[in-house]
């Protein structure tokens, strides 16, 4: 307790030398061809206590924990990273997947629309083109 005792009385003697300080500013301020004294005050500030074994010991438990934890979240952050990009390649390889389905259902259909167009001029260019040929009535007639 005795250093800190010897550490408030310096504050406040430290304190009211700021005050005598700011007085004499003041007293300047109306008297201005006076010179003002200050007053030097020290304060003793007691030394560090050097560091124990405990403390050290404790310093290199808390780095040692912190290191873990870090190293904890740098394996979370990659295990995401790593999950993420996989998520990613799935949904490309199944959006390229309905791609080529969608272009193979495209070029079926295409294919059906023009042999069923081809049969249609097949049996419709003879009817039209030569009398002599026998067609089929058409549809409800």
């Amino acid at each position: 307790m005795t250093p800190l005792r010897s550490v408030l009385a310096g504050v406040a003697i430290a304190a009211l030398g700021l005050s005598l300080v700011a007085g004499d500013a003041q007293a300047r301020a109306r008297r201005p061809h006076r010179p003002v004294h200050v007053a030097a005050v020290s304060v003793r500030v007691p030394p560090a206590p050097a560091p124990t074994e405990d403390a050290e010991a404790e310093r290199i438990r808390l780095n040692a924990e912190q290191a873990a934890k870090a190293k904890a979240q740098n394996d979370q952050n990659a295990a995401s990273k790593a999950a993420y990009e996989a998520k990613v390649a799935a949904d490309k390889a199944a959006y390229e997947a309905a791609t080529a389905q969608h272009d193979a259902d495209v070029a079926r259909q295409k294919a059906a629309d023009e042999a069923a167009h081809a049969k249609w001029l097949a049996d419709t260019v003879p009817c039209k083109s030569d009398p002599a040929v026998r067609c089929a009535k058409p549809v409800g007639q």
